[in-house]
């Protein structure tokens, strides 16, 4: 039987080493679905080398099902040659609790409680339950319990103050994708931009990046992952969707697949999924909450001010919804008939602008890790895009408001070099901002300080001769797409091998 490789959580690892150092600990891990997080607490708890119990609650169960669940995996636990049927049965969850400190004894062990936002669904009182287990039947143990969960909301509200179990937590640890830079090991056979393809599509999911095949390719890949009827994959995104909602959801689908098909702003929203203003709003919200939507505010807007900016911008932040309502939900007519063929060919028409907002991102995203690293000329207080209207996109800006520094950037996809026109609309553009940010200056009684501006091209075939000799004399920066990869590798933490 072939092991799975363990990439790339050298730091989630020593995260859990370090929250079990008190003893007892009580430690919440949560994630997106996929992302590993049962896969991570396996390879730590093989690390330690304490004993582990491991139990993953069924979603539906009822409360008495439940525990009859968790008791009989314990009683198995315990003595693997018992017959399960011999397991005790108990009415209450204190009961259960006792059961599980006499396994525990005075032995250093771990005790993992899967998906246990699908517990509370079946049982809302269960964190009360188990918060004066804890007070009562743990304190004194050396048991290091983890309560894992794919339902980000419902983890997180159990750190709130209001909650029961909130000053009892040693705490949290939040699983994130790989970023592109790690996904390597899933793709090796590409080259740098068919992995940023993989990775516009997938993100860094690595429950999906292991399913791509990189022998054949995009298009074969995309057909078995998203379009068979034998794939697990199927319809991820439905599943992805009700199981961090629970509840039928025909709005919350009209909203992620307006954004998906190109609406930004919350009017535009509102009508194209057909809902009225205030109910688009609260929807917006709650997939922010759950991490699906991402608000973007302008960068030359004052951070003080992002609560209440209008003209927020609003994106899929789940790489594999936006390809899916992009690419499958408009197209369900032909997958229902298996006529797999336009769908491929759309897909084959939109690549270059889909992939295009994939490498936006990583001139971002690189933006900030430099600005961290302090290799920009200033500490950004923000990174991001700003717009005005169609024709006035900057693709990257950061901006430090106290030291009057700008630093904007143009992220061109294409198969030409840039040419001097780009450099050129990208000062004009950063100009018309800084109009706006002197007024906004004025207007808030700030010191009224000249800004000084930094400008960058990131370009994927790299520059003509004119705008190299441009960019020298006036300090700009210019990066291909291999040297911001090489950029983010040096910037990123290190690989498991």
């Amino acid at each position: 039987m072939s092991v799975q490789p363990f990439y790339h959580r050298e730091q989630q690892l020593a995260d859990l080493d370090r929250l079990s150092r008190a003893s007892p600990s009580f430690v919440i891990v949560y994630g997106r679905r996929r992302v590993g997080k049962t896969w991570l607490l396996h390879r730590w708890a093989e690390q330690t080398g304490w004993p582990y119990f491991y139990w993953m609650a069924p979603r539906g169960a009822t409360a008495d099902n439940l525990r009859s669940e968790i008791v009989r995996e314990l009683w198995r636990w315990e003595s693997p040659d018992r017959e399960i049927e011999t397991a005790p049965r108990y009415d209450n969850w204190s009961d259960v609790f006792r059961a599980a400190r006499r396994v525990a004894g005075d032995r250093q062990m771990i005790v993992a409680l899967d998906e246990f936002p699908w517990a509370v669904e079946s049982e809302p009182s269960l964190p009360s339950r188990l918060q004066a287990a804890w007070e009562s039947l743990f304190r004194d143990s050396r048991v290091c319990l983890i309560l894992s969960g794919s339902h980000i909301t419902v983890m997180e509200s159990l750190l709130k103050s209001d909650a029961p179990l909130f000053g009892r937590l040693t705490g949290k640890l939040h699983v994130p994708p790989f970023r592109f830079v790690e996904i390597t090991p899933f793709v090796k056979r590409y080259s740098l931009e068919k992995r940023l393809a993989v990775y516009a599509i997938l993100g860094g999911i690595p429950d999906y990046l292991r399913r791509w095949d990189d022998r054949a390719d995009l298009m074969t890949n995309i057909r078995e992952i998203f379009l068979s009827d034998l794939s697990p994959f199927r319809n991820e995104a439905d599943v992805l969707i009700s199981d961090v909602l629970r509840r039928d959801s025909p709005d919350y689908q009209a909203v992620l697949s307006a954004v998906a098909r190109g609406s930004r702003e919350l009017a535009d929203i509102a009508g194209s999924a057909a809902i009225d203003k205030d109910r688009t709003a609260a929807v917006l919200g709650m997939l922010i909450d759950l991490r699906l939507i991402e608000r973007r505010i302008r960068a030359s807007v004052p951070i003080d001010q992002h609560d209440r900016a209008r003209y927020a911008r609003y994106y899929l932040a789940d790489p594999f919804l936006r390809f899916y309502y992009r690419m499958v939900e408009p197209n369900r007519t032909y997958l229902a008939q298996q006529n797999y063929e336009p769908i491929l060919r759309g897909f084959t028409e939109q690549t270059r602008a889909f992939v295009a907002a994939a490498f936006e991102d990583l001139c971002r995203e690189w933006t900030l890790l430099m600005g961290r690293a302090g290799e920009l000329p200033f500490m950004p207080d923000y990174v991001g895009s700003d717009w005005r209207a169609q024709e006035l996109q900057i693709d990257v800006m950061a901006v430090n408001w106290r030291e009057a520094q700008v630093f904007a950037g143009e992220a061109k996809w294409g198969e030409e070099r840039i040419d001097p026109q780009v450099y050129t609309k990208l000062q004009e553009r950063v100009q018309q901002a800084l109009v706006y940010m002197c007024a906004e200056q004025k207007r808030q009684q700030r010191e009224e300080k000249p800004w000084t501006v930094h400008l960058a091209l990131f370009a994927r075939r790299g520059f003509t001769p004119a705008v190299v000799s441009a960019a020298k004399a006036d300090g700009a920066r210019l990066l291909t797409f291999e040297q911001l990869v090489a950029d983010l590798e040096r910037l990123s933490l290190p690989v498991i091998r």
